[in-house]
């Protein structure tokens, strides 16, 4: 099926025109205003481009394609602008990222170009962000399994963070994005530099001693070094680079952002790594909790409070007990699984995938792994 396309006039000849000219060579709307195209977007108009003027009721043409980059980022935008719009289009650079800038009068022909042109450019987002959301998210998730599964002490608690994460992301009705997984996943990678004993006293919210807090302030600059060699990753490692920095502008990297200058991403991973430790150092959800209201200035207020929704409000799970080939990918490990002398293979709250159920499937063959194995499913799963 074609693409869609919106063009926003506020002049019923230009826009009579343009419907004679593009009609049979696009599946073509016209709104003949700024709200009047915000309430189709919002109706389920999935456009591929969008051409406004720049002069229409209730908000200009910059302003609207400002709102169309925030709402549907993969709509490519046009702006049709006269003699007296240069330095508003010059602000429409940085407001509203626009693809391709038009002199009116703009004939027909012209605007059939640049939508040409705005297709291909939606083609070509797209395709980027499948690769982003296939190849590259799959690739990202496959190492942090390894990880975990190699050293399910340190790296075994992701699975805890993604799950809580992605609740809150939820709670705070922001659309997925394809990097919140990867980002929750990949958060410890830069503990693959720090020494064993600061990974278990930090997972078991053992206070450390001044060389070892010394070591574990670092670990997500190597994080974020190690990620920021991956193209597209540069939003990824800004986040894991500021992880560990209160919304008040305390913890570490010392300086620079404040509040809502701190990435999204490293404001999420904040409230869920200290609520996890929270719970590692033996708190109660109820505990934890109250122990980040009395530090609530170090914690975004709007993600501090969808963490308190999330687990006041949080579904009952369905626990069973399973034998070892009746394990499935999707189920999330209840428990953590252990062999037979108390070594942890794979830590509560892993979902089972064909490389943990190999790896379980293994030592039980062997007869090293302590069994029952409890599953969790979602009520209703």
């Amino acid at each position: 099926m074609s693409k869609r396309i919106l063009v926003v006039v506020d002049e019923p000849k230009v826009s009579s025109a343009y419907e004679r000219a593009l009609r049979k060579r696009f599946r073509l709307e016209l709104a003949g205003s700024g709200r009047e195209a915000l309430d189709r977007l919002r109706e389920g108009g999935d456009y591929a481009v969008i051409a406004s003027d720049m002069h229409l009721p209730e908000m200009n043409g910059v302003e609207l394609l400002a709102r169309f980059r925030e709402e549907s980022p993969d709509t490519v935008r046009i702006l049709l602008i006269g003699n007296a719009d240069q330095q508003m289009a010059v602000d429409a650079v940085s407001q509203g990222d626009i693809f391709r800038f038009l002199n009116k009068p703009c004939p027909p022909e012209k605007l059939v170009e640049a939508i040409d042109a705005g297709l291909q450019q939606h083609r070509l987002l797209r395709a980027e962000k499948e690769l982003l959301e296939t190849t590259l998210k799959g690739s990202l998730n496959a190492l942090s399994e390894v990880l975990a599964l190699l050293n399910p002490e340190g790296f075994g608690r992701t699975a805890a963070i993604r799950k809580r994460m992605c609740g809150i992301v939820g709670q705070l009705g922001m659309e997925p994005e394809w990097w919140f997984e990867p980002l929750a996943t990949l958060c410890l990678i830069g503990w693959v530099a720090l020494p064993e004993r600061v990974r278990e006293k930090v997972a078991q919210g053992i206070p450390l001693d001044e060389d070892e807090a010394r070591a574990f302030r670092h670990h997500p600059e190597v994080g974020a070094s190690l990620l920021a060699r991956i193209p597209r990753m540069e939003p990824l490692a800004e986040s894991i680079r500021y992880q560990e920095k209160g919304y008040d502008g305390s913890g570490f990297p010392e300086g620079g952002h404040v509040g809502k200058q701190i990435p999204l991403g490293a404001r999420l991973l904040k409230v869920t790594h200290d609520y996890e430790r929270a719970l590692g150092a033996g708190l109660s959800p109820e505990e934890a909790l109250a122990r980040m209201r009395w530090n609530h200035k170090s914690y975004d207020p709007r993600i501090l409070e969808a963490l308190e929704t999330l687990e006041t409000g949080e579904c009952a799970e369905e626990v069973m007990e399973v034998d070892i080939p009746g394990l499935a990918d999707g189920m999330v490990l209840h428990e953590d699984v252990t062999t037979t002398d108390g070594r942890l293979l794979v830590r509560k709250g892993q979902r089972v995938s064909p490389t943990v159920r190999r790896l379980i499937y293994n030592f039980w063959e062997n007869r090293n792994v302590r069994l029952p194995i409890l599953v969790a499913m979602p009520a209703g799963g």
